[in-house]
């Protein structure tokens, strides 16, 4: 697990609620904690959906919003004068990009056993913390997912220009 702490929080929330930077990051789960708690499931509803957007679902094989879909809600939660409390999101890459990212690496882990990569974004007393996580669907002996991960993760932060520390 890598952990990061955000050195810069407002540029980090500003590219997190108002850019672009996470959009194609799946929502698993939010919780916005400011005068209420905000709890948000990110998986799809199907049933909500007309029969062209199961369908498009279906074979995209999307189960969860785009973190693009949602953000705008949870922005206006935390909008305002006032910092929330805290708040809780955690975004997944899709199985498509965890894929991609294991066929572009020399880790022999089929895609399939591999059920999420995780960033957990984490904002509480005045702290905003990341970390990353993996899940599998049977037991690997080392740790090479992990490492590939993490390493994509800080990449990605660097990348994006967005400032941190190990800890």
């Amino acid at each position: 697990m890598l952990a990061l702490k955000i050195t810069d929080q407002k540029d980090f929330t500003n590219k997190l609620f108002l850019g672009e930077t996470f959009d194609a990051f799946w929502l698993n789960q939010a919780e916005i904690i400011t005068s209420n708690i905000f709890s948000i499931d990110g998986r799809l509803q199907t049933d909500f959906f007309d029969n062209d957007e199961q369908e498009f679902l279906a074979s995209s094989h999307r189960t969860f919003s785009l973190w693009k879909e949602v953000k705008p809600f949870c922005y206006s939660i935390i909008r305002g004068k006032r910092a929330p409390l805290s708040f809780k999101i955690v975004l997944q890459f899709s199985p498509n990009k965890a894929s991609a990212l294991l066929q572009n690496s020399a880790i022999l882990i089929s895609p399939e056993l591999v059920t999420g990569l995780y960033l957990n974004l984490q904002y509480k007393n005045k702290t905003l913390l990341c970390t990353t996580g993996t899940s599998i669907k049977t037991f690997l002996p080392g740790k090479e997912l992990d490492h590939l991960w993490e390493q994509y993760i800080a990449d990605f932060f660097r990348r994006n220009e967005l400032s941190f520390e190990e800890i």
